[in-house]
């Protein structure tokens, strides 16, 4: 019953989330033809390139949030980490609602620091579930709530946007996360050490570590999960520097190369949303069991198509290539087709790197370990927004997809490289560990 509240959960917030985003690249149009008086030569190019810098600005915060809010979990609980992530939520998007500005839509940022909804749930899955396959499947559907929040909000958001209104949603997001605030109180404040095998587990785990879990400090269990899974964490801030180059880049291609509306940008990130939500659901735990449950294997295979991919939309938009973009008509359905395929690996990838590194690590800094995934993950989209607009603006669709690819073609070398080591490793890891026990 407590999971299927956490998905409920998950959905309010990436619906609360994500309303506003497909409006965000007009406003700040808007903002930036407001502030210029008359009219800047311009416009364009400098809305383009602040929507960059406030992408990243936001990634900044939450990667300094994310550190801290792993840890936080793991002493406070998940509960109090959720109702933190609502009321931060809340305080968001309520000056989302008044900006007047660009300065103003920078502040709305500031409260990011605390919105880390996803993390607190896949913290209160990773407690509530043992290790292997129902773990991997638990977080798939906690993957597919959030898809389900993520295919409402921008449409939602895009249609009251084409109304005229820029900040209708912000409010409707005000008050799901108060609502959603109100609903934590509904779980456990225990939430964690209600499966008794997991806590005869974790009491053994705290044994062999010499004391409680209070008495391990935050700069020990960072260093456990170093050690432990440096290389997908390595995966995923890579990785994850490509995704947001061209995450960022996606809304500026839709609406000043593709001249697509507000609704409809609404309307392409909720399907984006949908097709990926679909083959997380559907496809990632056959896909998992079908590579002898070995789930590092999904990790590697994601790398590499997603790599591929990207090399295919560069070459296809180069201006080298003209048989298939001289025609505009083809130019959406291309560029769109490639981005739901693409959305596809890059739910596998990120679910199976979460689902992998939570049965490595030790149970007591589990929540340690989420945060620094989250906060590697927003270093990295601190990076890749405004180096996405960049390279869009100077090389187009072509070079910044390129630039995507290559960047995946390093991971897939370094894992290569390094990936038989870590398995050694994790082996010793493991003989050592019944050995203490024993």
């Amino acid at each position: 019953g407590y999971i299927l509240l956490i998905y409920f959960l998950v959905v309010l917030y990436a619906l609360c989330y994500w309303i506003q985003s497909p409006i965000e690249p007009f406003l700040v149009d808007r903002l930036i033809k407001n502030a210029a008086e008359g009219g800047a030569k311009d416009s364009q190019s400098e809305a383009m390139a602040a929507y960059g810098r406030i992408k990243s600005f936001f990634s900044l915060v939450q990667c300094i949030g994310s550190l801290i809010f792993g840890y936080i979990l793991d002493l406070l609980g998940v509960r109090i980490g959720l109702v933190i992530n609502f009321m931060a939520c809340a305080l968001s998007y309520y000056i989302l609602s008044i900006t007047d500005s660009i300065s103003m839509l920078y502040l709305s940022k500031v409260p990011g620091v605390a919105v880390a909804g996803f993390l607190c749930a896949q913290t209160a899955i990773v407690k509530l579930t043992d290790e292997g396959p129902e773990r991997l499947r638990a977080l798939g559907y906690l993957t597919s709530a959030y898809t389900i929040g993520g295919i409402l909000g921008p449409y939602l958001g895009g249609v009251l946007g084409s109304k005229g209104d820029y900040f209708f949603g912000a409010k409707l997001a005000v008050a799901g996360s108060i609502f959603a605030a109100s609903l934590v109180a509904l779980l456990p404040s225990d939430l964690g050490t209600r499966k008794t095998p997991a806590k005869k587990k974790a009491t053994k785990k705290k044994e062999t570590c010499g004391g409680g879990q209070e008495s391990i400090s935050w700069i020990q269990r960072a260093k456990e999960v170093v050690v432990y899974v440096w290389l997908y964490l390595f995966v995923k801030v890579v990785t994850s520097v490509a995704n947001s180059m061209a995450s960022a880049s996606q809304p500026l291609i839709l609406k000043n190369e593709l001249k697509v509306d507000e609704a409809q940008m609404g309307l392409v990130m909720s399907l984006q949303f949908g097709f990926g939500g679909f083959s997380n659901t559907f496809l990632l735990g056959p896909l998992s069991k079908a590579l002898g449950g070995d789930v590092s294997l999904v990790v590697r295979n994601s790398v590499i198509f997603m790599g591929i991919f990207y090399l295919i939309e560069a070459a296809i938009f180069s201006p080298y290539v003209k048989l298939i973009t001289e025609g505009d008509g083809y130019k959406p359905f291309i560029f769109l087709g490639i981005a739901m395929i693409l959305s596809t690996f890059q739910y596998a990838l990120g679910t199976s790197i979460t689902a992998e590194t939570t049965g490595i690590v030790p149970k007591h800094s589990q929540g340690t370990l989420m945060g620094i995934e989250h906060s590697l993950f927003s270093v990295a989209r601190t990076i890749g927004p405004t180096v996405g607009v960049a390279i869009l603006q100077g090389y187009g669709i072509s070079g910044m997809a390129f630039a995507c690819g290559m960047v995946f073609m390093f991971v897939t070398i370094t894992w290569i490289v390094f990936r038989p080591r870590v398995h050694i490793a994790k082996a010793q890891t493991e003989d050592g560990a019944k050995l203490k026990t024993k």
